[in-house]
């Protein structure tokens, strides 16, 4: 133990008696049992350091001792910091100590800085002056101190902003770039150091490259790197790139230096890997700035350097980031120089037939091979790349004639090119080519030559990947690999059977012959779990491709095996596995379900998604009585699924919705067994907590159940609930969770109570949201929803306002018009359109609903071709709506209704054969129409269908019909009759549907219609007679003349007299 002692006119005193009780507190600060006495011994040499009676030759000594117990110890350094005197005293040293006592406290406080807490403290301690003195000192034991102590404490980094601060007004950078001044002779560690610390605070200093080119740095890292130390070379490479990143003005000025031939001699082989890389990277900058930069770095043959440095990591055998580095710059400069990455990599592959020597040819094949291995989506430029150029250029080189090293970096390079998926996209089959590849490079050589003929079959022209693998050949080949073989050739093996199997049916038959199911089965359960996934993936495939060889993967024990992938895989396998048993197991036989089940409620897998999957597709195929079955296998499923909506998992909830919507959708017999309230009850309450995936989920279970259930009381009592939280989700941005909601809500409409209470609701936006943007089935849901709520709705100006705000008839005529109706005898969209026509305008303010069609013309096609292709039923709704609207729109309907002449004869046939007045009174009308603007194509039409005569028979009869109504008055006739003008016109006054009743207009729009056709020819006038009509219209006269005053009109002798005149 050291001893200090006391000027001589007093007694010596053993120094450790002085700081014991600050080496225990030391010792509680930094939490050390310190069982080698460190702490007691830092205390006591600091206590040396401080005490004025200590000489300087002690104070050296214990500046040693520190110095040799930091630098061995993590535990010292932590001491010494958490000392508050410490370092104080240290920097003091460095300040006013002798030339040795400065020596050692600068080194201290460089090993101090290793720790990063500690090296804050150290900067903050104002050591900065005092280092850059001792840096200036001459004596070269000093330098290095200084050096060292200066690169420690200059590693903070970019974050380090207080430190940078300190470094600005201590006017460190220039200091040190004086120090490295050329005039100036130091040791070479000396130079390694600065660069480093140089390199340590270029990234945030202020003024750091002001200050450099000031100081004439370029000329000094220059000379560096041409005849510096190997770390003075790198740092004052990476020095010169981020000078010329931050500076393009100093680009020229450093190519003006020479730098570029002294860049190219630090790339060469006898150089290590981190001053190569550190050049190629300020290679690659000062190429990315200059364009006379490119030309000199060609003009020093730095071609050939730049490829050999790319592919001098896999010929050296580096590994390591300065060896990534170093490839990354190196093709960055070809790319630089080349004009892009398109270009060098064409070309790469345009010269690779350019060069005789195996080597050659192999080196710029390795570069390409790098090259397609970075290409991405950025590296385009104009023009695009021909990959299948490229491909052909690389297959040439895997002919017999080729050396194995060629042949071997070819490998390579079509490995990058087919494991890039930008460039891969462009080329046929590039996955099993990617997957041949693999195989090629892994295979021994006597089995190489074979799949690399069947890599060449592939990459030819328009290649068939059945042939290019020659069929079962091929097939067999693979299979061996599946066998005694590495996890990687078992992996691209069955990978490549996996493709064959999805894209060429014949491969599957001639997996199956040549005995690849049982070793796919092995594969299950000893390969890796790559192999594992892609031999569930393709027992898959050959499990859907017919019964005989699903029959056959069964018997090979599968089963067991995707149950274990399915319990133990990760999501992927668990996938694969589910989609394979699906594919396989055909019945729900209750060994699997009591298995699945068992994975429902137990640890494995953490995911339930793929077994909820398959429970429910096993579920789908089971039998009635396996499903009811109380305590049955099929019946524990079921209920299993129903509990899962009560797991804490939302995803979980999602799925068991999902699914069960499913087995509701197929298994129709079974709803009305399983208890409503059992299951309703809870896809409910995931209604109203549920996230909108969970809701939707929910309401597509709903929809499916209650479309397989008759609506009655007790469904009214079980639903009532659903009804408010399905019009909520009906009102999400998102029109899917509208339409699933829409879709549960349409056949609970057809109950009264439910309809009003989803009027009360709002339930007419949505449905209009999802008739205007939902799906096809969506849309027809909604029109089927719309149709029922207005079927037991009182339709009032209050819903009429609401429809007309909503744009919901629009909505329906659009709907309309993208229905295939051929065929079909009901439209939901049409009977709710019909309804609303039906209407009677109330006294209210709104317009009638089927007037907003009046003031879209185009919206009247759709409706029109309902008479067209529509059967009976379908053309009877469409004129219920139609007929109404012509008063406003006679032209544009007669137009229309000519334009596709079938029209003409579907209401000539329902004014015939219609058992409802109302059809025959808007089919007439509708005639009316068409020919009183196209008299001759419509009446000529009529004649040519062969339904003239039944038609003037049948508006005969309704004359008379017309005639025996008993309270037809004068006064109905006269508001009747002013309707009509001398032109043919609907004139204004009430609409058809507002007082006036079928029978009574039935007789007015026939006797129209009748005066139409007698004008057309004799024969016409001749068939209305025979009819009839003569005898019908003298008793009409004959009731009117009495009060013929009363009936005068603006044509001065009205349709009576007009009809008359024209068949006399």
């Amino acid at each position: 133990m050291l001893t200090s002692k006391s000027p001589k006119s007093g007694s010596q005193t053993p120094l450790w008696s002085l700081p014991l009780a600050r080496a225990r507190d030391l010792n509680g600060a930094v939490g050390m049992e310190d069982p080698d006495g460190i702490c007691v011994s830092i205390a006591q040499f600091i206590e040396q350091l401080q005490a004025n009676i200590c000489t300087s030759a002690e104070k050296e000594v214990a500046a040693k001792n520190l110095l040799d117990l930091v630098k061995s110890s993590k535990d010292a350094r932590l001491a010494i910091g958490s000392h508050s005197q410490a370092i104080p005293l240290l920097v003091a040293l460095l300040r006013s100590g002798t030339i040795t006592a400065k020596i050692n406290a600068a080194l201290t406080l460089g090993f101090l800085c290793k720790e990063e807490d500690l090296r804050v403290k150290v900067l903050l301690g104002g050591c900065i002056p005092s280092l850059l003195a001792l840096l200036r000192s001459g004596t070269a034991e000093a330098q290095k101190a200084a050096a060292k102590a200066i690169f420690a404490v200059s590693h903070g980094g970019v974050a380090d902003h207080v430190g940078m601060k300190i470094f600005v007004t201590e006017g460190v950078v220039p200091s040190l770039w004086d120090q490295l001044h050329p005039k100036g002779k130091q040791e070479k560690l000396v130079d390694d150091l600065l660069t480093g610390a140089l390199k340590n605070l270029c990234t945030n200093t202020e003024g750091f490259w002001q200050a450099t080119l000031e100081a004439g740095g370029i000329d000094i890292l220059v000379k560096l790197i041409s005849s510096g130390s190997t770390a003075a070379q790198s740092n004052a490479s990476s020095l010169l790139a981020s000078l010329m990143l931050a500076s393009e003005a100093s680009c020229t000025k450093v190519l003006n230096a020479g730098a570029v031939r002294y860049l190219l001699k630090l790339l060469g082989p006898a150089n290590e890997v981190s001053v190569r890389s550190e050049a190629a990277g300020a290679l690659e900058v000062l190429s990315s700035k200059l364009i006379s930069a490119k030309k000199a770095i060609v003009d020093e043959g730095g071609i050939p350097i730049l490829i050999s440095s790319v592919v001098a990591p896999s010929k050296e055998f580096m590994q390591g980031l300065p060896a990534q580095a170093l490839q990354e710059h190196a093709m960055g400069a070809l790319v630089n120089i080349s004009g892009g990455m398109s270009a060098i990599v064409l070309s790469l592959g345009e010269s690779i037939e350019s060069f005789r020597s195996d080597i050659q040819v192999a080196d710029i094949i390795g570069v390409l091979a790098y090259a397609l291995m970075v290409f991405n989506e950025n590296s385009y430029t104009a023009g695009s790349l021909d990959v299948l150029k490229i491909e052909g250029l690389l297959v040439r080189q895997l002919k017999p004639h080729s050396s194995q090293l060629v042949q071997e970096r070819a490998i390579e390079a079509l490995a990058s090119l087919y494991g890039n998926a930008h460039l891969s996209i462009g080329l046929l089959h590039a996955e099993a080519k990617r997957m041949l590849v693999g195989l090629v490079t892994m295979a021994s050589c006597e089995i190489q030559e074979e799949l690399m003929h069947l890599l060449r079959n592939l990459c030819s022209v328009n290649s068939d990947l059945w042939q290019s693998f020659e069929g079962r050949e091929g097939i067999q080949l693979l299979i061996s690999f599946l066998g005694i073989s590495t996890e990687q050739q078992q992996e691209h093996a069955v990978a490549l059977l996996s493709i064959l199997s999805v894209e060429v049916d014949d491969s599957k038959w001639a997996i199956t012959a040549a005995g690849g199911i049982p070793p796919l089965v092995q594969l299950l359960e000893s390969g890796s779990w790559k192999a594992k996934e892609d031999a569930a993936l393709l027992l898959g495939n050959l499990c859907s491709h017919s019964e005989e060889i699903r029959a056959c993967v069964q018997s090979a024990d599968a089963v067991p095996a995707l149950l274990w992938l399915l319990r133990n895989a990760g999501p992927k396998g668990q996938e694969v596995a589910a989609k394979a048993l699906k594919h396989l197991i055909r019945d729900a036989d209750a060994a699997i379900v009591n298995q699945l089940v068992a994975l429902l409620w137990g640890n494995k897998p953490n995911s339930k998604v793929h077994v909820i999957m398959l429970l429910g597709c096993l579920l789908s195929v089971a039998s009635h009585e396996e499903l009811i079955q109380k305590e049955g296998a099929a019946n524990k499923g079921l209920q299993s699924l129903i509990q899962m909506l009560g797991s804490s998992e939302e995803e979980t909830q999602e799925n068991a919705a999902s699914v069960l919507a499913d087995v509701f959708g197929v298994r129709k017999d079974i709803c009305e067994n399983i208890g409503r309230l059992e299951i309703i009850n809870p896809l409910i309450k995931l209604l109203n907590i549920g996230t909108e995936p969970i809701a939707m989920q929910s309401a597509r279970a709903l929809a499916a159940l209650f479309s397989s259930t008759e609506t009655n009381k007790d469904v009214v009592y079980t639903t009532s609930g659903a009804v408010k939280p399905l019009i909520e989700l009906g009102k999400s941005p998102s029109i899917s969770a509208a339409e699933m909601a829409i879709n549960a809500l349409a056949n609970l409409l057809s109950d009264a109570q439910i309809a009003e209470q989803a009027f009360e609701e709002d339930i007419i936006p949505s449905l209009t949201k999802v008739l205007r943007d939902g799906t096809k089935g969506g849309k027809g849901h909604a029109a089927g929803a719309l149709a029922r709520l207005l079927s037991h709705m009182p339709v009032d100006d209050v819903l009429v306002e609401r429809l007309h705000h909503c744009g919901t008839v629009v909505a329906l005529v659009a709907f309309l018009a993208s229905t295939d109706l051929d065929n079909v005898t009901s439209s939901d969209a049409l009977e709710a359109l019909a309804i609303l026509a039906r209407v009677k305008q109330g006294g209210g303010p709104a317009i009638p609903t089927w007037a907003v069609l009046a003031e879209l013309p185009n919206s009247l096609e759709p409706l029109v071709k309902c008479l067209a292709i529509g059967l009976p039923p379908v053309q009877e709704k469409a004129i219920e709506v139609l007929w109404r609207l012509c008063r406003d729109q006679s032209i544009v309907l007669g137009d229309l209704v000519v334009e596709m002449p079938r029209c003409i004869v579907a209401l000539a046939n329902r004014v015939i054969y219609s058992s409802t007045l109302e059809v025959k009174v808007g089919g007439t009308a509708l005639l009316i129409c068409a020919a009183k603007e196209h008299k001759k194509i419509a009446l000529d039409t009529l004649n040519e269908s062969g339904l003239f005569a039944q038609l003037i028979h049948s508006l005969v009869r309704m004359m008379k019909h017309a005639m025996k109504m008993k309270d037809l008055t004068v006064d109905k006739f006269e508001e009747v009759q002013g309707r009509t003008n001398q032109g043919g016109h609907f004139q204004e006054r009430e609409t058809f549907t507002e007082h006036d009743s079928a029978s009574v207009l039935g007789g007015t729009v026939a006797l129209w219609l009748l005066s139409i056709i007698a004008s057309f020819n004799s024969e016409s006038k001749v068939a209305i007679m025979e009819a009839g009509a003569m005898e019908v219209l003298i008793q009409k006269l004959a009731n009117f003349s009495s009060s013929a005053h009363q009936i005068e009109t603006e044509d001065g002798g009205g349709t009576w007299v007009f009809c008359c005149s024209s068949i006399g």
